[in-house]
């Protein structure tokens, strides 16, 4: 995962940074779906979701009812060693 920062312009535009274009081979006039869901913005490049709409979509919403769990306080809190030990006996 790769996280930046970036600024929105009195236009209500941002610059996607370089690296991230290069990674996911995004280029100047591409298409993007943008999804506002419970306070955070998702941007999907269309040419991803040509083949896959209904699985992006179902995985949208297992998300949000994941958000909705934590919102709720059903979560567990473990370390990292826990969480990686639990993860090597999967």
């Amino acid at each position: 995962m790769d996280i930046e920062l970036v600024k929105i312009s009195s236009r209500g535009q941002f610059v996607l940074p370089l690296s991230m274009r290069k990674r996911l081979k995004i280029s100047q006039g591409e298409r993007f779906m943008v999804v506002e869901d419970m306070g955070s913005i998702v941007l999907k490049p269309l040419k991803s979701l040509k083949n896959s709409i209904e699985e992006e979509l179902y995985l949208m919403e297992e998300a949000a009812k994941g958000w909705k769990e934590i919102k709720k306080g059903k979560v567990t809190s473990m370390s990292k060693e826990k969480f990686l030990k639990e993860l090597s006996e999967w």
